[in-house]
This record gives C-alpha cells, structure tokens and sequence, in this order.
C-alpha cells in the first residue's frame, strides 16, 4: 500500500510507487502522476516510461519532472506550477521517499503566496 501525504487538496506526495500501485492509486482518487524522480537513480526502479504506461492504462495523466538529490531550482518550481496548471487534479507526487516533491510543492506555495 502506498503511504501518501496531503499537502493541499490539489497535490499529495510519496515514495515512488510501484507501477502495479498505480491502478489502486486511481481508485483513490488521484487523477495524475508526477515523477520528480531521475530515472537510473537507483537500479531497482522503474523508469518513468514504465510508470507512464501504467498510469495511461490506469486512467491517468503522468509528467516527469526529474528533481535531483540537490533539491529544486527556481526552474523546477516553474514547471511544476505549470504543470498545476495543465494536468488533472489531484495530482500524486514521487521521488525516492517523498521528501523532494515536498520541497518542491513548499517552494512552489511560497512562491505563490
């Protein structure tokens, strides 16, 4: 079972998921992914394209928004706003343990306020 986090009602946040969770993610109630997780990061993860896929057949939409272990840039925090903007709500966030998506979404509220 995936263990989320709420950060606003529009986005929460995880560890990367399997792609076999994705459909149990979709039933509850998320409607996009956002992979903020590079892909070769580590040798057991699935790549984003895997993820993608089972996302799509899932009923979802999926970006990928590589975050790297320094944390987000002033660029990151641009592309997830637009991607606030264009995918569907709510939107699950993952990166290895959660902890980069998180920072990312706090940098983009502060941003914001």
């Amino acid at each position: 079972m995936v263990k989320t986090r709420k950060i606003t009602p529009e986005i929460s946040v995880c560890a990367q998921p399997s792609a076999k969770d994705l459909a149990l993610i979709h039933t509850l109630g998320f409607n996009s992914i956002v992979s903020n997780r590079p892909d070769g990061e580590a040798i057991d993860q699935s790549l984003f394209e895997e993820m993608r896929q089972a996302a799509v057949y899932a009923g979802m939409e999926a970006a990928y928004l590589p975050i790297d272990m320094s944390g987000p840039t002033a660029d990151d925090v641009d592309a997830m706003a637009a991607l606030m903007k264009t995918l569907p709500h709510p939107i699950l966030a993952y990166c290895e343990t959660g902890a980069r998506c998180e920072a990312l979404v706090n940098a983009l509220m502060a941003k914001e306020a």
